[in-house]
């Protein structure tokens, strides 16, 4: 099960920072607000103004967003889509964050925070994946699940050196079948995270081996005592 999710986790973040974005941060607007179409440009995408849920792939690039969204409002990302930020400062102004659909199809939307970025939440929810890569960092201010899976599962995948704060050490006690570092969870294995306060740094970890391949060693082992 760990490799399973090791090889989705990487397949989906490899297919979306390879993916050519077709709607991009140009910041034009009067505020930063997500929804605000001044804000994007749209020369390469069939949309003219940005959906909720999202209808493209989106991208994000050395920008600094205070996005004014209303308290406890949802910027959501469509079904098998992905929002990426690279280089980039994104802080929700208001009791806010991203999420995927609740439509209950089991599909996974994503967030990729990379290239130094940052992001500072209320929540994030409903089928959405985060992806946070070795230079970024993920703070949630949220108590009572900030990853919120009640719907449809949502998961912080880190990468080794990625950062995540919550509001307290018992929120990732609480949420640790959310937290993964290389397909293991925190709730398997809490040392895959060193904490500074409430922030957590993601630890190299070696995925276990699977019983098969422990199977075939031995098997291996067996032969060759049988040949000498």
């Amino acid at each position: 099960m760990k490799s399973l999710i090791i090889v989705k986790g990487a397949a989906l973040l490899a297919t979306c920072l390879s993916s050519q974005a077709a709607i991009v941060w140009s910041g034009g607007g009067d505020t930063d607000d997500f929804y605000n179409a001044a804000n994007w440009d749209f020369s390469e995408s069939a949309s003219a103004a940005m959906a909720s849920p999202t209808n493209d792939l989106v991208t994000i690039t050395g920008a600094t967003i205070n996005d004014p969204s209303g308290s406890f409002s949802n910027l959501e990302i469509g079904d098998g889509l992905s929002v990426t930020m690279s280089g980039t400062s994104f802080t929700f102004t208001n009791n806010n964050g991203f999420t995927g659909v609740n439509d209950a199809n089991d599909v996974i939307s994503t967030l990729n925070i990379v290239g130094g970025s940052s992001m500072n939440a209320q929540f994030a929810a409903i089928g959405i994946q985060v992806n946070v890569d070795a230079t970024s960092s993920l703070r949630f201010r949220g108590g009572g699940d900030p990853i919120n899976s009640q719907t449809e599962k949502t998961t912080i995948n880190l990468s080794p050196g990625a950062q995540l704060t919550l509001p307290s050490l018992a929120e990732f006690t609480e949420q640790g079948a959310d937290i993964v570092v290389n397909g293991v969870t925190f709730a398997e294995d809490p040392s895959i995270l060193s904490f500074s306060g409430t922030t957590a740094t993601a630890n190299s970890v070696v995925p276990e081996l699977s019983s098969s391949l422990f199977a075939t060693l031995g098997a291996l082992a067996l032969l060759g005592r049988r040949r000498k």
